[in-house]
């Protein structure tokens, strides 16, 4: 009996040593293709299902098995049909090679193997099994293995039967379950590390700080834009720390105190806050606070998300304080002030309604009509925009205005504004007061630039000075509507920084931001058509839309971008090239190509980019359907 469970132990543990050389085993990266995964899946169950093979152990007198059938069904539910195709063949060539009255028999098996592992691996639709499913699964194969046992002779299955049966089918019941459930857990592994990884490319590549801290306020995640915020030398120096190692500590205790209130409070809110720096620098931050809860629903810590407004609340202040002049002037100006009587003569007017028309002031005095007033100040240029051809009519049109109450603005010669309010009065007298609005026109001019600049920030990248990721999704939406319309062929550079990590790494973030400005002028250099759109993409990416350029245009000007960078001669001793380079893709939309394929053009730049990367950077590449799809790297 010890040498049945010596064989047994020796096949589980060839067994286990599969699903351990599998779960640490990866593929080259450019071996990953679904093709080659399940290829050497196959192989490597097939290889060892003949390691199985070769160390049978006898459950009777005579009668001898082993794991065979549960290596090839395992292999066809989580490998697929290839994988299914490899193992299968290996394992009935061996079969066929090792001979013996049992060959029959052991064919039957590997092929109701086959089929239960390729029927499993269909009802899973793709998806990773279940416990419960693994549990049917691992029954299947058992109880379907007993049909092997149908070719042997009648007198010879009659005479195992009531020994042999019962003990294998728990044995590879019990042996499936064990690697399925191996295999499986490992799946559930990879593919959390997949989706962790894709979640901190997400958080890393965010332009907003994004972090989590404990319930003792330490951060256990922060991207680097946190870091940056807090002038910390990358995330991982903040991670196990405080607001108290990098804030003065009463704004760090501020900080703490939001975070208990999230915490205790169990929900999100939203703050806007001034903080002060250490070396003196002030920022205004719109902070989210949100607990992070687990699965039990118990506060384990508070995410945090800041966005630096500082330029915004700048900008409001200074809208303020624009609106604030601009009222003052308006209720505070001295005011000029005429009477007309019931024929438009004048009657009275006060000096400074005299002042307010120096070209006109001697005529402005009682006894003179409204009229002559308006031809004289016409003729000698001290009322402006007037039709020269309607001279008649237009002062007509003024005149009439006095026996009916109401405003008018016109500007002066001088660059004054005037505003006049007109007061009827029963008699057919009238009162108009006049105010120079000159301050107000001009608040309000300033308002609309600060509206239009508000308007720009929003569409801005406020390191670069070029238009931010949203802006350049508006525009290159637009131009590729307008290249489907057939206003031309449509193209885009895609550009990044070669091994800029490093050079971040080396010469700090504040060189690396001066870098990231010296490119981008560079870039606006060579846009030189009021159509071209440069735009910061993310991170070290920047972007170049260039309507109505076939590809050998946009080929010839990323060139030209490609040596105008190079001429910067920025050091960069982390590069290979010794100095700051770029490497570019190009993808072009022609007449040819508008349709499904308009959606891709970013993806094909992306793909032409990093074929660029591949090749050994500082270099330009045009998008090619023949090229394979290089996986993205940084640096």
């Amino acid at each position: 009996m010890g040498t049945v469970w010596h064989d047994l132990l020796a096949n589980m543990a060839i067994l286990a040593l599969l699903v351990s050389i599998w779960s640490n085993t990866q593929l080259p990266r450019l071996f990953r293709h679904a093709v080659v995964r399940q290829l050497s899946f196959g192989l490597l169950l097939g290889t060892g299902a003949i390691l199985v093979m070769l160390l049978p152990f006898q459950i009777s007198d005579g009668i001898f098995i082993d794991l065979r059938t549960t290596v090839i069904a395992v292999s066809g539910l989580f490998g697929g049909p290839i994988a299914l195709a490899v193992t299968t063949v290996l394992v009935a060539a061996f079969r066929l090679f090792s001979g013996g009255a049992g060959t029959v028999a052991g064919l039957t098996g590997i092929a109701i193997a086959a089929a239960v592992g390729m029927a499993a691996y269909h009802l899973k639709k793709d998806q990773r099994p279940s416990f419960p499913a693994v549990l049917v699964f691992s029954a299947t194969v058992a109880v379907s293995g007993l049909l092997g046992f149908l070719a042997l002779p009648r007198d010879t299955l009659i005479a195992i039967a009531p020994t042999v049966l019962l003990p294998t089918t728990i044995i590879v019941f019990a042996s499936t379950l064990m690697i399925s459930l191996a295999i499986a857990s490992e799946l559930r592994r990879r593919e959390m590390t997949q989706k962790n990884h894709i979640y901190k490319v997400v958080i890393d590549s965010l332009p907003d700080c994004l972090n989590v801290k404990d319930v003792e306020g330490r951060f256990i995640v922060a991207n680097p834009a946190t870091a940056a915020l807090m002038k910390a030398t990358d995330s991982n120096a903040l991670i196990g720390k405080s607001d108290f190692d990098f804030y003065p500590a009463d704004i760090a205790l501020k900080f703490k105190t939001d975070e208990e209130k999230a915490a205790q409070g169990e929900t999100s809110y939203v703050i806007e806050q001034q903080v002060t720096h250490r070396d003196g620098t002030i920022a205004w931050l719109s902070t989210l606070k949100s607990p992070l809860l687990d699965e039990n629903g118990h506060v384990t810590g508070v995410i945090t998300h800041n966005r630096d407004v500082t330029a915004k609340k700048e900008l409001e202040t200074a809208l303020a304080e624009s609106e604030r002049k601009a009222t003052a002037a308006l209720t505070n100006m001295a005011d000029g002030l005429v009477m007309f009587d019931e024929n438009l003569n004048v009657v009275f007017c006060n000096e400074q309604y005299r002042t307010m028309f120096p070209l006109t002031a001697d005529l402005r005095v009682p006894g003179t009509p409204a009229a002559s007033i308006l031809y004289a100040s016409i003729a000698r240029g001290e009322l402006i925009n007037i039709p020269t051809d309607n001279v008649t009519e237009w002062v007509n049109t003024a005149v009439s205005r006095l026996r009916s109450p109401g405003t008018v603005q016109f500007p002066l010669f001088d660059g004054r504004w005037i505003e006049s309010r007109t007061n009827p009065a029963p008699d057919g007298t009238c009162f108009v007061v006049c105010s120079d609005i000159t301050d107000g026109k001009q608040s309000e001019q300033r308002l609309r630039d600060l509206n239009i600049r508000l308007a720009e920030l929003a569409e801005t990248d406020g390191l670069t000075g070029l238009l931010n990721r949203r802006a350049f999704d508006t525009i290159l939406a637009q131009e590729i509507a307008a290249a489907g319309r057939g206003e031309g062929p449509l193209s885009l550079l895609l550009l990044d920084v070669d091994r800029f990590k490093a050079f971040n790494d080396t010469y700090g973030h504040t060189a690396g931001d001066d870098c990231l400005r010296a490119i981008a002028e560079c870039l606006r250099a060579v846009a030189h058509r009021p159509t071209d759109r440069v735009a910061r993409y993310g991170g070290e990416e920047i972007a170049l839309i260039l309507p109505d350029t076939p590809e050998e245009g946009a080929l010839t000007l990323a060139h030209k971008l490609r040596n105008r960078i190079r001429a910067l001669e920025i050091a960069h001793t982390g590069s290979e090239k010794g100095i700051v380079t770029a490497s570019i893709g190009v993808a072009t939309l022609t007449n040819h190509t508008i349709g499904p394929d308009a959606g891709r053009l970013v993806l094909r730049a992306d793909e032409a980019l990093y074929l660029a990367k591949a090749s050994g950077r500082d270099l330009v590449r045009a998008w090619e359907p023949t090229k394979p799809h290089l996986v993205k790297t940084k640096g």
